[in-house]
């Protein structure tokens, strides 16, 4: 096995320790918003460092690069998309009732205000 081939595994192995990471936070945390954080965390760590070690795997740099492309995509994708998610959370009664601190509530009577 090449130095490579070393990488890319340990990579992997660093990839699955984040998300075996993000599956207990998602099963541990208290509430919605820190199991998102775990989520998010962990899905773009994890699978960036998975996609990683594949990509230096790979037999060839077309098929490393193609995988540099669909880690950019996940990068850019996921945040957003856990935004999406949070924003509609937030939205659902039963989730605010549980927050301790609201500082987003408060903005929003000051802008209303306004």
């Amino acid at each position: 096995m090449n130095v490579l081939g070393v990488v890319g595994a340990v990579l992997i192995g660093l990839g699955l320790f984040f998300s075996f990471a993000m599956t207990v936070g998602m099963l541990r945390f208290p509430d919605a918003y820190t199991r998102l954080h775990a989520g998010t965390k962990g899905l773009t760590v994890g699978v960036g460092l998975v996609l990683a070690g594949i990509a230096f795997r790979s037999p060839s740099a077309v098929y490393a690069i193609r995988i540099a492309f669909i880690a950019v995509f996940l990068f850019v994708t996921n945040p957003i998309a856990i935004h999406a998610a949070a924003r509609a959370n937030y939205r659902a009664e039963h989730a605010r009732r549980r927050l301790i601190v609201d500082e987003y509530a408060e903005y929003l009577e000051e802008k209303e205000d306004v």
